[in-house]
Parts: C-alpha cells; structure tokens; sequence
C-alpha cells in the first residue's frame, strides 16, 4: 500500500498552504553557503545556524554533503532515510529531520538521476511536504555542494539568496569566481553576498574581497557585497571535535562573537519580493536536476 497516501492527506497539505498565506509569510527564507572545496562551506553553516537559532528564530539547515565529513557527521547524528527513501515514497519528508543543537537538520542529497524519473505529479507532492514543514521555520540555511561543479544538482541554484565563501587560498578565489559566474551565466543571479573564511582582520577580508570583486567585474554584470569575515580560531576545531557549535562550548571566542554578529545582520538584510509562482526551493531544485538529467 502507498504509505506516502495514508500518511500525507492532500487535503491537509492544502490546508497548510492556505495556512500560510493567511499568516502572510513565505517561511523559511532560504539561504544557501557554497565555496570551493576546503573553503569551511560546512563548518560555517552548522555554526551560523546555531547563532541564528540563539537569536530566537527557527532554523532549517539542508545538508547536500553526503561526505564523511557533512554536519551530520560532524554533530554525530544518527541518519537513518536518505532522501531517495522519500523520493521512492517510503517515508515522509519530515522523517529525514534530525535534531541539532538548536536548530534542525535534514540531509537532502539530490540525484540529477533520480529527479528525472520521477513519476508525474511527484514533485508538487513533495514540494506541498516541504510548504507543510518550513511553515514554522524562519530560516533555511543549505550546506550546499560547490556550485562550479557541473553535475551540481541545485539547491545553491534554486535558493533565494547564496552566499559564496571565500578564503586566502588562489583556489578558493578561482573557485568563488567560477560559481559567481556560472550562477549568473546560466541562472540568472546579479547580486552575491560573500563571506571571507579564516582570515584574522576586517582589512584583511576586504582586500580578499577586492581580489574577487576585480576579477568579476572585468567580465560580468554582478553587484557583490562582503557580509563579513570569521577570524581564523583553533576554538572553532576544538569545537567540532567535540560535536558541538562552538558559541555551545566557547561562547567567549573569536569565532562565536563573528558568528553572532553576522546572525544579528542578517535580520536586517532586506528579503526579495516573492515571485507568484508556485515553486518553493525543493520545488525549483528538483527541477534544475530533472533539466540537468535531461541533457545528459
């Protein structure tokens, strides 16, 4: 029998759409943190998401790393459905949820493959789960894969907002720029926020950003803007050995007093204009991989 059938009424789904438009908020804006590989893309947004949570609000983080060394790991949680138990209407979505400190976390792996054979109707039943659960979150931050990377599924690509990680490194500088412009090329984007990642000073993180910025604005049409910088802080590694946000063990620290700071802007950042359209982040995710699958 279709346990997705017995489980998810339709008219309850509808009943939490029609919800949400009553309450007169899109919930769950979704902001999505990518960098080239070794930038700290997921020990930036495990943290970020426990400062934000501190600030009384309700956080979503979406992990697309399967790795080792994914927040799941790093929070030693115990995973038990992947995403593809929900595609194949196994378990619900809410059933990949997994309490963090402070805030929740769902692995959400998607597969180019999957996403183009899915049956007819499939993706609107899962984008009404995912209306359903972020109608009581206020954020949603995505630990997402390096967007350069051309078998990318999309939740960086579909998100609202992305913010691009950058480092000292020359590859991370190549590697920001490679999904600067690839998000804009492809996908539209003409505003990026970027966040500098274990540098030791603001002039330090602007001058990084200037790097990026130049190189940019030779040969695209972007507006880019630094959002801040995390100080390089061997608390920070002392804190993910022992599983926990580091503001939860070193609230003192160099790294937790960024990471607050940044949590307390980003309540201020103006929220876009919602489009009209029927299309929340899953929605649009599974689409780009359904359109990425399809020209394989």
């Amino acid at each position: 029998m279709d346990r997705f059938n017995n489980l998810v009424p339709t008219v309850a789904l509808d009943q939490a759409a029609s919800l949400r438009k009553l309450v007169g908020g899109p919930g769950g804006r979704a902001m999505a943190l990518t960098g080239g590989s070794g930038t700290g893309v997921t020990t930036l947004a495990l943290n970020l998401a426990a400062a934000i949570a501190a600030t009384d609000q309700r956080v979503l983080l979406l992990d697309e790393d399967d790795s080792p060394h994914n927040a799941v790991h790093r929070l030693q949680l115990r995973q038990r459905f992947s995403f593809e138990h929900v595609a194949g209407r196994e378990v619900r979505l809410d059933e990949l949820l997994l309490a963090a400190p402070g805030f929740e976390l769902m692995p959400v792996k998607l597969n180019a493959s999957l996403a183009g054979h899915l049956p007819p109707g499939r993706a609107n039943q899962l984008a009404d789960e995912y209306d359903s659960l972020i109608a009581r979150i206020d954020w949603v931050l995505v630990d997402a894969r390096p967007v350069a990377d051309d078998n990318a599924p999309g939740l960086a690509l579909s998100a609202d907002e992305v913010i691009v990680v950058i480092t000292p490194s020359g590859e991370s500088i190549t590697a920001a720029y490679a999904a600067i412009k690839r998000l804009h090329t492809e996908y539209g984007r003409r505003d990026f926020r970027l966040l500098a990642n274990r540098v030791r000073t603001l002039d330090t993180a602007m001058a990084l950003f200037q790097r990026v910025k130049e190189v940019a604005s030779r040969y695209l049409d972007v507006k880019m803007k630094l959002v801040g910088f995390v100080p390089e802080d061997e608390q920070l590694a002392r804190a993910d050995k022992l599983a926990q946000p580091v503001a939860h063990v070193f609230p003192q620290s160099e790294a937790s007093v960024a990471f607050a700071q940044l949590a307390n802007a980003m309540r201020r950042w103006p929220r876009k204009i919602a489009s009209a359209d029927r299309a929340n982040l899953l929605y649009r995710a599974l689409d780009v991989s359904r359109r990425l699958a399809s020209i394989r």
